[in-house]
């Protein structure tokens, strides 16, 4: 069947399949399926070795350019992009995000991150890289050391060295896959598990500034503010009223609802 949203279908083991237009497509580990909008379709696993899939729909005035830039059309809708890990931590940021809520701040980021995914997929496809997996793979490792040490102080010369590189050739790998340096980049994922304590429990300002490694919590409220715009104390407070008209939408469009 047809849909009025953009697929991707990216393939991080086995085989799958799909049939548009009258011709059918293998596709295998590293591969990028795109459904083009209004375009019948049917697709599936394997039944040998099927297929493991990271996907979403997409939908937008930009979404025909990164098509056309990204290669695909319904006569080719597979194109090679390599097993890559940064590629799966993008489509599991973006999945962590909408899970944590659907406030307009979650939308945005969600969508700034799958505006990413797409732009990676693009560059990806473009430079044809084909070398050096493992390296890409020991960024993706370090990142991952980030995110269950938001409560402790990473050193660039440590992660460099658990990488096994230099501290300037993992900076440059690690901002040529990330668009940011190390530094930065951890920054913005402390803020962004600060924006979610925020959001999702009742944890005072202070004991979500130590869980993501500030002692100070004017520190804190200086590097929240200047990512997110917003003091950590002004973002609990506009989530909260945004979930309050929502809440109230909800009431209001409720039909079985009566005063």
């Amino acid at each position: 069947m047809g849909t009025d949203q953009a697929i991707f279908i990216y393939s991080t083991g086995g085989f799958g399949w799909c049939e548009m237009l009258g011709k059918r497509h293998e596709i295998k580990l590293g591969e990028l399926l795109v459904l083009p909008a209004n375009t019948m379709h049917c697709y599936g696993a394997a039944e040998k070795k099927p297929w493991s899939i990271r996907w979403f729909h997409a939908v937008g005035s930009q979404i025909p350019a990164f098509l056309e830039t990204l290669g695909v059309t319904a006569e080719q809708p597979v194109v090679l992009l390599g097993d890559d890990p940064m590629l799966s931590s993008l489509f599991e940021e973006v999945l962590t995000e909408l899970e944590s809520g659907y406030t307009s701040m979650n939308l945005i980021y969600a969508s700034q991150t799958a505006a990413h995914l797409l732009a990676a997929m693009i560059r990806r496809r473009h430079n044809h890289w084909t070398d050096a997996p493992d390296a890409r793979q020991r960024i993706v490792h370090s990142i991952e050391m980030m995110r269950t040490h938001f409560d402790r102080p990473l050193r660039m010369e440590q992660l460099a060295a658990m990488c096994g590189f230099s501290p300037p050739h993992f900076t440059s790998l690690f901002k040529t896959q990330t668009g940011y340096a190390p530094k930065d980049y951890f920054t913005r994922l402390k803020m962004h598990h600060a924006s979610q304590l925020l959001i999702g429990t009742h944890l005072s300002v202070k004991e979500i500034a130590n869980r993501v490694g500030y002692e100070d919590p004017l520190h804190f409220f200086r590097a929240f503010k200047q990512i997110n715009a917003l003091t950590p104390t002004e973002h609990r407070r506009r989530n909260s009223e945004d979930a309050e008209r929502q809440s109230v939408r909800v009431i209001e469009n409720d039909p079985q609802h009566s005063y």
